[in-house]
Parts: C-alpha cells; sequence; structure tokens
C-alpha cells in the first residue's frame, strides 16, 4: 500500500505565499495526527460550499498489529483547518491473511467531487481470482451534517466477466441496476429501476460502515 506523507520539511525562505499556506495547513493536520499514526487515503475539495479547500484523511497505525482506522474531515477556515468529523473504520478492512482477503483500501478510500465525499471499499480474495467487489458510500454535507445521499455497489465475476452495478440515489428514491460484461462491449447492458426506500441512521456520523456481505442488506431494504 502506498502512504501518503503528510508532511514535507522544506526551506521556508524558498517559499511562496501559495506554497506558505499550503505548508501551514499539513502541520495543522499534523497536530491531530497521534503520534506513529500514518494517512493512507487523502482528498480535498470544497465540501461545505463556502469557496475554500477542504481536507479528509484516513489514518492508521504505523503498527499493523494494531487494527484502528480513522477518517478525519477537516474544513478550512481562512489559513486554518477546523476537525469537523472523527469516525472509526471497522477493523474488517484491514488485510485477513487467514481468509485470504486483501485489504478493503488498497484500493479505495475517500475521495471529493463536486462537493461530494465518497468512502470506498473493495473486497478481493487473494487466493482465488473469480470475483471482484466495490462499494461506495456517498455523503453531502447538509444541514450541519454530512448525509448519505447515494451510493454504488458492483460485482463482477472474473472468469466469464459477468457485471452487476448498482447505483443509488437517496434524493431521487430510485435505484438503477445494471447487468453487463466487462470483458465484452458487444453484448448490450440491461438496466433496470426500483425505488428506493430511506434509511436510518443516514448520516456520517452514525452510520455503520459494512463489509461488502452486508453492504447491500443494510442500504436497500
Amino acid at each position: 500500500m502506498k502512504i501518503i506523507p503528510y508532511f514535507i520539511l522544506i526551506s521556508y525562505s524558498s517559499l511562496s505565499y501559495a506554497d506558505q499556506v499550503n505548508t501551514q495547513l499539513h502541520k495543522n493536520i499534523a497536530a491531530f495526527i497521534p503520534q506513529h499514526w500514518e494517512i493512507i487515503s487523502q482528498a480535498q475539495g470544497d465540501l461545505n460550499q463556502d469557496g475554500q479547500t477542504d481536507t479528509a484523511i484516513i489514518i492508521q497505525p504505523k503498527n499493523l498489529n494494531n487494527h484502528e482506522r480513522k477518517l478525519l474531515i477537516f474544513f478550512k477556515y481562512n489559513n486554518s483547518l477546523q476537525q469537523k468529523i472523527v469516525k472509526p473504520i471497522p477493523d474488517w478492512s484491514y488485510r485477513d491473511e487467514e481468509n485470504c482477503m486483501d485489504d478493503a483500501l488498497s484500493g479505495g478510500g475517500v475521495e471529493i467531487k463536486h462537493g461530494i465525499l465518497d468512502l470506498s471499499f473493495h473486497d478481493m480474495n487473494t487466493c482465488s481470482n473469480w470475483y471482484g467487489q466495490a462499494w461506495t458510500y456517498r455523503f453531502k454535507w447538509q444541514n450541519s451534517q454530512f448525509k448519505l445521499t447515494g451510493f454504488e455497489y458492483w460485482f463482477v465475476n472474473k472468469t466469464d466477466g459477468k457485471a452487476t452495478r448498482h447505483s443509488g440515489n437517496f434524493l431521487t428514491q430510485k435505484i438503477k441496476t445494471t447487468l453487463y460484461n466487462e470483458f465484452d462491449d458487444t453484448i448490450k447492458p440491461k438496466i433496470s429501476w426500483k425505488k428506493l426506500s430511506p434509511i436510518s441512521p443516514n448520516t456520517l456520523d452514525k452510520i455503520q460502515l459494512e463489509p461488502s456481505e452486508n453492504f447491500l442488506k443494510q442500504l436497500i431494504k
């Protein structure tokens, strides 16, 4: 897994004003990271629509025998960051050698795009080459909280390429299901729509992050 450094020492005299601001922001983030922890996923973007660049990171202990991970979200105000969310990431996301499961964050993590926060995981069995899965929780900052507005779930059979993708939108209360083939573009996808019912809890601070086998059961009632 590639670890993203959160703090780069650099000569202050050689910095432009923008670099000085960014370096200060990195220092602010570093102040919230416990000693002997590291960042494994990081994203930036405007989450609260105030024109400022906010930051989301996932951290873990450098000692991988300590299975503890956290999602931290910071809003930028002027030239400083204020911590808004601390969300534990369940230990099922760690690599499970005994059951041949890869690390669920090695192909996932946090992403910010168009004001939306995506938290993604994947499920790969290192002892078998017959399937792959990935799933995403999608949150938007509304009424001073991160509300679950949608999700994505993808499953592919690696032996024949048959794949299923579910795209749920709680704002429109619809779920789109697409059946297609990853290996053969000549096979026409089959698309169907169903009504999507609201779920509770539906905020980042309260929702329970589930592994792949429970993900759809949690979101599709």
